[in-house]
């Protein structure tokens, strides 16, 4: 029960701040790349882990194919229709990846 009251609380403090916020004046931010330190390696180690993520989803989908191929030629249903799954999710998962910056940005510009 204690659980519950701090909940709500919690949501009388939020809908309080609003006013506390707007008297205090507008709060606004920006993105900057060059506001922190090492903020390049940071987007180096973001750019070689893309590199990693896509490389092991072409080894999955390479590796879904095979098994998709080897399920059908040996009339092996079960592998068969994993292997077309996991195709399916290799794909999938490449387009989100590959769709990811794009979203990112789309939604960030939404918010604004």
């Amino acid at each position: 029960m204690k659980y519950w009251v701090g909940i709500a609380g919690a949501c009388l403090t939020v809908v309080a701040a609003p006013g506390i916020a707007g008297a205090a004046g507008p709060v606004s931010a920006s993105p900057n790349a060059g506001a922190l330190p090492d903020t390049a390696k940071l987007q180096q180690l973001v750019d070689g882990m893309y590199f990693w993520v896509l490389l092991l989803t072409l080894a999955a989908l390479v590796a879904a194919a095979a098994v998709w191929a080897w399920g059908s030629q040996s009339n092996n249903l079960r592998a068969a229709s994993d292997g077309r799954r996991g195709v399916a999710v290799a794909l999938l998962a490449a387009l989100v990846i590959g769709a990811a910056p794009t979203l990112v940005n789309w939604f960030y510009g939404l918010g604004r």
